[in-house]
């Protein structure tokens, strides 16, 4: 088990790290868009397989 004071200059790099890269501004989305709802101008995710709740397309 580390040290308390290993384990604070692990803390004190890791928060310099994080503060320096800035914030998360964008976020890989697990899915698709219903390409007949985008063919409508709506933006509606859909787990790939999946029906979209909206129209009830099948997006593969």
């Amino acid at each position: 088990m580390p040290s308390s004071a290993c384990h604070q200059n692990c803390s004190e790099e890791l928060s310099e790290v994080l503060l320096a890269s800035g914030p998360i501004t964008t976020m890989p989305v697990p899915g698709r868009r219903c390409p007949a709802c985008l063919e409508k101008g709506e933006t509606v995710w859909v787990i790939q397989g999946k029906c979209c709740p909206e129209c009830g397309t099948p997006v593969n």
